[in-house]
């Protein structure tokens, strides 16, 4: 297989070649971002996927994303947003996003430029770069990340690049998140570079790593080292903190056509989260003012029915006198009365539907359908008390049933023979006259189409739409809720929830609300709380609702609910919105803590118990401190053991740290687990050669 370095041009080589080796780093989506985009890359020839294409906004200039090795990336971009697909060796692909563009394929194709043989000698020198074992520490959700890297003085000559890029990997999911590279050029190498780019390195056809470089000169080696040293310091954001995390750095030296040095190592295991032990629990509350709760309102009802009126033949006039008829009447006339009399409700119209069987001819059978219609309802409107007439609407409709019908309720009754017998007419005759008159040729047309089936298809209906402005009684709203939860109005919803008593029940209603009702804060703030006191907490059910304009117990629900899913950095974000008071006093102490904030905190957070105290002299890192307090905690509790262990390793007790996690692991297995992800002990357990 060729090498793809082997098909690098010495122009872009430079960079591009760094940038595929190490990957180049993600700064992440403009402050603009709407939408997630997602897309997948492959070799146009090939059909392959491609890994480590990067992924740029050609606006900002700014790498957004790097391909998996399945050639897939998901971003977040507005709409407008230009994206530019690019990798050594293959030519770049701009794609303009549009709105309803969710997903994007992208195809490069090879380099058409001729290109000279690239020598790459990994490791070929005596010594090597050597960036400093350091701690990945934890803060919020934002994993920081400080060393310093040695670089031999004779790896860096005046026509060399170095860059160096920092790995976070998230051991736990197999996740990969780029940090800040850090690329230094020496002053000659950087004025060649200059040239090739025309002067325009910083331009989006550029160098893509011209933001990151620094020009190191000699002047600037402190004195009397033999090394170059350089320092770094970054942070990643992370939603998963208790995940296991490690931290590689890739790096690599070249000098305009040659990489002269490649390696890759790990400087960092685990992470240094002494926090992961704080305890805390809070109750969420419901909303209790008023002014946020749903007032009865004015709600739209219909009553629905048949009126099986009977005509003579041919007529458009019923006879009011006939039995069947004066039944009819009488129940459409309660059904008018029962309405009217409720002083709550106010008739608004009322529709006659009719329709008619399709024997005969057409025209005239819909001509007659709406004289009969246009007569029922001048007729039923005298049902109608006077004084609702006014403001009512009164209409009717009429149409004539189709001979397909006519099937259709053969075949439910079994008459498969008839009935196919009267689609092959209606498939041979497209004119309904015609079909008509061919049906009468049936031999059963007057013993089953006349008498049996044709009726059954002259009806008459009505629609009676009415308003309700009223307080349903509890009773009432639960009847309703049975028939059909849709037609609860937010109020009605409200009552029903609150009334309840069963917390699976509540939820359920709860979720019903918001389903007809998305915008119904009052019910999400009540679910979320629920959920929360379940230690259940749904983090995204108030995202909507938060904000300055919020209730203060939206806000303060929803920082809980952050806080308990591990989302420590977004619910910092709200704390601004929550009152400090009695009852919100601790929740900030402890929302501060959490993101790295102890000044003025501590204390608070203190009174709550000795490990609490422990873990944030640890977080705070007076170790000292720490470990006088866990000499005071139960020598019966795993925990305490562990917590020990932390004091005394990071005091450079070794021996007596590792006794303490073995007791702490004997006592409980799972801590095992934990120690393998924290950078504060996994070196014991690499040490005692337990790697399982």
């Amino acid at each position: 297989m060729k090498s793809i370095i082997q098909s690098l041009s010495s122009r872009a080589s430079l960079t591009l070649r760094l940038a595929l080796i190490l990957l180049l780093v993600a700064v992440g989506a403009s402050a603009q971002e709407v939408f997630r985009l997602t897309g997948k890359v492959t070799d146009k020839d090939t059909k392959e996927p491609l890994l480590g294409v990067s992924i740029v906004d050609s606006t900002t200039h700014r790498a957004i994303a790097v391909t998996d090795m399945d050639g897939r990336f998901a971003v977040d971009v507005h709409s407008g947003s230009i994206l530019r697909f690019s990798m050594v060796g293959l030519q770049s692909q701009v794609v303009k996003v549009k709105s309803s563009q969710k997903y994007i394929e992208g195809k490069l194709e090879q380099a058409e430029v001729a290109l000279q043989e690239l020598v790459v000698s990994a490791k070929r020198i005596t010594d090597k770069i050597q960036p400093e074992p350091t701690d990945i520490e934890v803060k919020g959700n934002y994993l920081h990340v400080k060393t310093r890297v040695r670089v031999p003085r004779e790896m860096f000559s005046h026509n060399n690049r170095l860059v160096v890029q920092p790995v976070i990997y998230n051991v736990t999911r197999r996740e990969e998140q780029l940090m800040r590279p850090m690329v230094y050029d020496a002053r000659t190498y950087n004025r060649t570079q200059d040239r090739l780019y025309d002067y325009r390195m910083d331009e989006a056809d550029g160098d893509p790593l011209a933001q990151y470089v620094v020009v190191k000169t000699p002047e600037k080696r402190e004195k009397g080292r033999t090394n170059d040293i350089i320092g770094y310091a970054d942070s990643a954001y992370v939603q998963h903190v208790k995940d296991d995390y490690a931290c590689n750095v890739y790096m690599a030296i070249e000098n305009y056509n040659r990489i002269i040095y490649r390696d890759t190592t790990i400087i960092a295991q685990g992470t240094v989260n002494p926090l992961r032990w704080l305890d805390y629990s809070f109750a969420a509350e419901l909303l209790a003012d008023e002014a946020y709760w749903p007032k009865p309102e004015v709600q739209m009802r219909d009553s629905r029915g048949e009126v099986n009126l009977r005509f003579p033949i041919n007529k458009a006039k019923f006879d009011a006198s006939d039995p069947n008829n004066v039944a009819e009447i009488s129940k459409m006339r309660e059904q008018i009365e029962l309405i009217s009399a409720d002083k709550d409700a106010t008739l608004q119209s009322l529709t006659i539907e009719g329709t008619s069987s399709p024997d005969g001819r057409y025209n005239s059978n819909l001509q007659l359908a709406r004289k009969r219609m246009d007569y029922a309802v001048q007729y039923l409107r005298q049902l109608v008390p006077e004084r609702a007439q006014r403001g009512m609407t009164f209409s009717s409709a009429a149409s004539v049933a189709p001979w397909s019908r006519v099937a259709e309720l053969m075949r439910a009754d079994s008459l498969t023979e008839e009935a196919q017998q009267v689609e092959q007419v209606i498939k041979r005759w497209r004119d309904f006259d015609d079909q008509s008159r061919n049906m009468r040729k049936l031999p059963f047309y007057r013993s089953l189409l006349m008498e049996r089936y044709l009726p059954r298809l002259r009806h008459v209906g009505y629609v009676m739409n009415y308003s309700v402005f009223r307080q349903l009684t509890l009773d009432e709203i639960r009847s309703l809720y049975a028939d059909d939860y849709k037609q609860l109005t937010k109020y009605e919803f409200f009552r029903l929830y609150r009334a309840e008593e069963d917390s699976a029940r509540r939820e359920k209603v709860l979720r019903q609300a918001l389903e007809i009702y998305p915008s119904f804060m009052v019910a999400a703030n009540d679910l979320a709380a629920l959920l929360i006191n379940r230690r259940m907490a749904d983090p995204d059910l108030l995202r909507p609702f938060v904000g300055k304009e919020a209730p203060s117990v939206v806000n303060t629900n929803q920082m809980i609910a952050l806080l308990n899913a591990g989302l420590f950095t977004a619910a910092d974000s709200l704390s601004a919105f929550v009152p400090d008071n009695e009852h919100t006093h601790m929740l900030l102490a402890v929302n501060a803590v959490l993101n790295g904030r102890f000044e003025g905190h501590y204390e608070t957070i203190a009174r709550t118990g000795l490990r609490n105290q422990l873990v944030v002299l640890l977080a705070m890192k007076r170790n000292e401190e720490a470990l006088k307090v866990s000499r005071q905690l139960p020598d019966d509790e795993a925990l305490t053991h562990y917590l020990r262990a932390v004091c005394l390793n990071r005091l450079e007790q070794m021996s007596d740290a590792y006794d303490e996690l073995t007791k702490a692991i004997q006592m409980d297995p799972s801590l095992k687990q934990v120690a393998h992800t924290d950078g504060d002990v996994n070196d014991l357990l690499l040490d005692s050669n337990d790697n399982n």
